[in-house]
């Protein structure tokens, strides 16, 4: 087993299936790093439970087990008890570069946070289905991101009204690698995201067109992809 290149054991444990890489990881002292990394590369919260006992139980070492979290999805929780769980989550995934959220609230404090630093820093992917928020809290994490690249919205749920509270953090923004908008409730966002300059690549709407006809003309020049739905 020693005598096996480092990049020989890596490969292998890549190929696992996920099932196998709790047992993967007691083979050897060589083999543990990699397949903790592929085993916790992504994470699921349920519950707030879940994500309290995420802030509580590990250790928030930047180069620790927390380090090797690189996607994060948050389902289900519709309301917070204590709405700062969710930031203190994401503040301890130093290395996420993508975030889902899905029937969960996203607290209105939160764009304040990223704008300050403090976390969502790696973000290049942010997919927001079913959420409920207001207009103003939703536009301001998407505005705040500034790497992000792809951004899938569906279908908000609650509140989508008023401007954004915050402006985007660099004022020419270049394109993102594709944008998504399906939903009843998007209109308000389509028209808020064209005032602000977002131009996408690859465009996937099933909207009301009549509040987007500004993203698609301002993303003309750059789209190579276009699909609508329900036209």
């Amino acid at each position: 087993m020693n005598s096996l290149p480092q990049e020989l054991v890596d490969t292998v444990i890549d190929n696992l299936p996920h099932s196998s890489l709790l047992s993967s990881s007691l083979v050897a002292k060589r083999w543990r790093r990699r397949s903790q990394q592929r085993a916790l590369e992504r994470i699921k919260f349920p519950s707030e439970v879940q994500v309290d006992r995420w802030c509580t139980d590990f250790p928030q070492d930047p180069e620790g087990i927390v380090s090797y979290v690189h996607v994060a999805e948050f389902a289900g929780i519709g309301s917070w008890y204590d709405p700062t769980i969710f930031s203190r989550a994401l503040k301890s995934l130093g290395s996420l570069t993508e975030l889902w959220v899905s029937e969960t609230r996203i607290p209105d404090e939160l764009p304040g946070q990223i704008l300050r630093g403090e976390l969502g820093k790696g973000i290049t992917v942010l997919r927001l289905w079913w959420t409920s928020c207001t207009l103003a809290t939703m536009t301001s994490v998407i505005f705040s991101l500034p790497n992000l690249k792809v951004l899938s919205i569906i279908d908000p749920r609650v509140g989508l009204e008023g401007p954004p509270q915050f402006h985007p953090v660099t004022s020419q923004r270049t394109p993102l690698d594709s944008l998504q908008l399906w939903g009843k409730n998007m209109r308000g966002v389509g028209k808020v995201l064209a005032k602000s300059g977002f131009t996408s690549r690859r465009l996937s709407l099933d909207i009301d067109l009549s509040g987007v006809e500004q993203l698609i003309m301002l993303s003309s020049k750059t789209v190579v992809k276009l699909t609508l739905y329900g036209v």
